[in-house]
């Protein structure tokens, strides 16, 4: 899908958005390994990027407090009716660089797909902006907090990266230059019915995707997901 494709789906498809997320990663493997990467209770909680609040709902009940942004106000209303009984969860509409929070307040600051889309839209400067992104949530994070970056390593692939991917000079750059430890995680799709996969699965990642769902037969979709972790 062009980059284009993406943006209009944040700010006027966020329900669709919010369907396919649901169904990803059933076995729960993307938490188990969050709480190994970042421990312990009453976290105090930094999340960039947040969308529909998948992360946000996965790491509130081990927090003492959640402040939680998204460029796209209707990801955050989607968030918001998800999480209005976490009264320690705040949702707002922020820039990635410009985070409304305290200089070394989290004990965790995280982004999850969101990141990555740097690539696709801001072909020539990307490395800038993610530069600058990571600087903002170390800026929030505490000295010996943990910060947190997760993005696709591809959908409907058997090894990461297969066949190559727009996210492959993204894992170089985090890893190599801002010194970033990946953690590669299975967060396989689960639907009901090919035919669910097929239509879900070709909303966000087009016709192309939704004939290969088809063509495998697939029910489970699988997922490569990168879990990158550094201490501030």
């Amino acid at each position: 899908m062009a980059s284009d494709g993406y943006r209009d789906i944040y700010e006027s498809k966020a329900d669709a958005y919010d369907e396919l997320v649901s169904h990803e990663d059933h076995e729960g493997n993307l938490a188990r390994v969050l709480s190994e990467l970042a421990p312990g209770e009453a976290l105090s909680i930094v999340e960039a990027g947040a969308g529909t609040g998948r992360l946000t709902r996965l790491l509130a009940p081990r927090a003492k407090r959640v402040h939680a942004f998204d460029g796209s106000a209707a990801m955050i209303a989607i968030a918001r009716r998800h999480l209005e009984d976490h009264a320690h969860v705040s949702l707002e509409v922020s820039r990635h660089d410009t985070l409304p929070v305290e200089t070394d307040g989290a004990d965790l600051a995280l982004e999850g797909w969101a990141f990555g889309h740097a690539v696709g839209w801001n072909p020539e400067g990307w490395r800038e902006d993610v530069r600058a992104w990571v600087t903002e949530l170390d800026r929030v994070t505490r000295e010996d907090g943990r910060v947190i970056l997760i993005e696709t390593m591809g959908t409907g692939v058997l090894s990461p990266f297969e066949g190559g991917h727009s996210l492959e000079p993204f894992d170089a750059f985090v890893r190599e230059t801002l010194g970033f430890e990946r953690h590669v995680v299975r967060t396989d799709y689960a639907f009901a019915s090919i035919d669910e996969a097929a239509r879900v699965l070709g909303f966000f990642f087009g016709e192309r995707m939704e004939r290969r769902v088809r063509d495998h037969a697939w029910t489970i979709v699988p997922e490569h997901t990168g879990v990158y972790v550094r201490s501030r």
